[in-house]
């Protein structure tokens, strides 16, 4: 797509600017959408998002038709009689997320569903792709009540759209697994191989279900499972995209979407540059997160998977995994690789790239399972992992530099002392041809008031 028209989720509305709008950055406090210079603090002077999170929950909680939601749930759960209850969205025990917010539904019997509600507030994600999220993972979940993986069910879901829906909101209602979730920083090192030996196994049972395509998973009209689009991506910066038959179109795709979104001002407005040369860089090395494929059999991969997806018991026993949101079917490299369950979090965002000893422990563990093949796969090369982290909010243009020099690494270990700033104006340099990079210098010069941290 690089280099066509670039679609966007929003429009800066600042009077006759007619840019695109950053892409997740939208104000809900001033409801507006605002393109990279009018994200400065010249221009928005709102309070920071974290500030409005209770007027947002409130508002959300009083748009839904309890009575109605809990009819509905009641109908679901052979007309047993059941209570809404709001969920926490601060402190201990909050459940809501970035993207969505939850709350119960209390059975009389003991019963609990759980209620996911995508958030709501003023945001430039198309009303259309919320509803895509939703209907996705209630196919996924369905689909994983076909195999072994310990996913919660699901039960019903509605559209804000649908006409027939009066509960006020987009929904999934699905069953409430019990346990906690895994956080490996406080755990044991026992404790940590006892979760990455049961994971391994749950990766054979996922090695068991291939699919033709990558994607996300939608029903047909026949009830039938499909591999459809892909339903963005963990951060929500990404439209929908594919599906694709081949590893090097779905890798490549994903590349050549960031660049185009970069280049038009609708990603990483404060390092343009930067962010456009990380992901050149990775498209350029496309034939080497394809190096491994499994003859162009894709999997299911929960993305989202720094460890709180799997729930466990006091005894480190995995009882449930979650949040499959943005699961989509993936190349094996992808799927069984290095991930962020098994990245050292302390040196992902650095130059030191490298294979982890979580990511040998999982390589272990395959091999005691007799499944060398997927085992390949964890102790490969962790550029499937660079790959989709991205750049998270808030960083410096000196962390920039370091996961580039990351990447650089994987590819040769002399990339260790390479000097980063005249990396990127050789590269840059270089790039004059590029028809991105006059956009990417008007961006620069625009913003130029906003100084890296």
């Amino acid at each position: 797509m690089k280099n066509s028209i670039v679609p966007r989720f929003a429009t800066c509305t600042i009077e006759h600017c007619g840019k695109p709008a950053v892409r997740a950055l939208s104000c809900a406090h001033c409801e507006s959408h605002l393109c990279a210079k009018h994200q400065s603090r010249q221009f928005h002077r709102c309070p920071s998002i974290s500030e409005a999170n209770d007027d947002e929950v409130e508002e959300l909680i009083s748009r839904i038709d309890k009575s109605e939601l809990v009819q509905i749930a009641s109908t679901l759960n052979e007309g047993k009689h059941c209570t809404f209850r709001p969920g926490k969205h601060v402190g201990d025990g909050a459940i809501m997320g970035c993207p969505n917010y939850h709350a119960w539904i209390d059975f009389d019997d003991g019963e609990k569903w759980l209620v996911r509600i995508p958030r709501s507030d003023f945001s430039s994600i198309p009303a259309t792709l919320v509803e895509y999220f939703v209907s996705s993972e209630y196919a996924t979940l369905k689909f994983l009540e076909t195999t072994k993986v310990p996913a919660p069910r699901a039960f019903g879901f509605g559209f804000l759209s649908d006409p027939a829906n009066h509960v006020g909101v987009n929904y999934l209602l699905m069953q409430a697994l019990p346990g906690n979730p895994y956080d490996s920083s406080i755990a044991t090192g026992n404790q940590r191989n006892r979760v990455l030996r049961q994971f391994a196994g749950i990766l054979v049972e996922i090695s068991n279900h291939p699919f033709k395509k990558a994607g996300s998973l939608l029903l047909d009209r026949n009830g039938a499972f499909e591999v459809a689009a892909v339903a963005s991506h963990r951060f929500i910066t990404l439209g929908r995209y594919g599906p694709f038959r081949t590893d090097a179109d779905y890798f490549a795709t994903i590349a050549d979407q960031h660049l185009d979104l970069i280049a038009d001002g609708q990603l990483y407005h404060t390092y343009p540059k930067e962010a456009f040369l990380f992901y050149q860089l990775l498209r350029q090395h496309n034939h080497e997160l394809c190096s491994n494929t499994s003859g162009n059999a894709f999997f299911l991969k929960q993305v989202n998977d720094k460890g709180d997806h799997l729930l466990v018991d006091e005894e480190h026993n995995i009882v449930g995994i979650i949040d499959w949101q943005f699961a989509r079917t993936v190349p094996a490299c992808e799927a069984f690789g290095p991930s962020l369950l098994t990245a050292d979090f302390q040196t992902l965002y650095s130059r030191n790239a490298g294979v982890t000893e979580a990511d040998r422990e999982l390589f272990r563990a395959l091999q005691d399972l007799q499944r060398a093949d997927l085992a390949t796969y964890a102790s490969s090369s962790e550029l499937v992992r660079r790959f989709h982290i991205g750049f998270a909010r808030g960083l410096s243009r000196d962390d920039v530099c370091e996961m580039v020099a990351g990447v650089l690494r994987l590819s040769s270990p002399r990339a260790q002392d390479m000097d980063m700033n005249l990396w990127f104006s050789q590269e840059w340099a270089n790039d004059q041809g590029d028809s991105c990079y006059a956009q990417i210098e008007d961006l620069e010069h625009s913003s130029a008031h906003e100084a890296f941290p």
